[in-house]
């Protein structure tokens, strides 16, 4: 006599497949978040203005103000700055060399995915949440860091400016919420971008 199957609501443990066990589901899971999920790759701060930048695993933010012990810390709008190490990937095929992360002076690298670019987007890294204030445009020093091309490389692909909406710290590793999935449509023949006048 076989036994009655469960009654609906009743608790039932699904079928793993032979040899598996919940702990490589888990891990399965795990897997799959790390590559799905942009996260904070590389932090760096310079201590004042042209001065070399320094790596961090962990930074503090505070809202209105930036990033504590950065050049731009206090500054009205430029809080942190963003990039993605998909956009160093083309920026490097174009100059024909390596671009690390460093060489751009931003603060924040993440690991994939397209920096929104239009003023007032939304971010949210780790526990921040930031606002985009305009295009992070390249300027001289990046020929210098990067070598000669290296403005024009990173020219569109050097990320966002963004001004700080809450305090708390940032970590490599931390999820970040807002990033685009795919590059923002060409707007044609439209008036170009104000560039960055501010140096790095």
């Amino acid at each position: 006599m076989t036994s009655p199957d469960p009654s609906p609501g009743s608790s039932s443990t699904a079928p793993t497949a032979p040899g598996s066990t919940t702990s490589d589901a888990a891990a399965t899971d795990a897997d799959a978040d790390a590559t799905t999920v942009p996260r904070v790759t590389e932090l760096w701060v310079a201590p004042e203005r042209h001065a070399p930048m320094e790596p961090r695993r962990r930074v503090e933010v505070e809202a209105g103000a930036g990033v504590v012990g950065d050049r731009w810390h206090g500054t009205r709008h430029r809080h942190v700055t963003l990039q993605s190490a998909d956009a160093l990937l083309e920026a490097a095929e174009a100059l024909g060399a390596p671009v690390p992360a460093s060489a751009t002076r931003r603060t924040v690298t993440v690991s994939h995915g397209v920096v929104p670019t239009d003023p007032g987007a939304r971010l949210r890294v780790g526990g921040v949440e930031l606002e985009v204030v305009r295009v992070a445009a390249p300027c001289a020093l990046m020929e210098r860091s990067m070598g000669p091309g290296g403005a024009a490389a990173l020219r569109r692909r050097g990320g966002s400016v963004l001004r700080a909406l809450s305090s708390g710290p940032i970590a490599v590793g931390d999820p970040v919420e807002g990033l685009l999935t795919a590059p923002t449509p060409s707007r044609g023949a439209g008036p170009a971008r104000r560039p960055d006048p501010s140096t790095p």
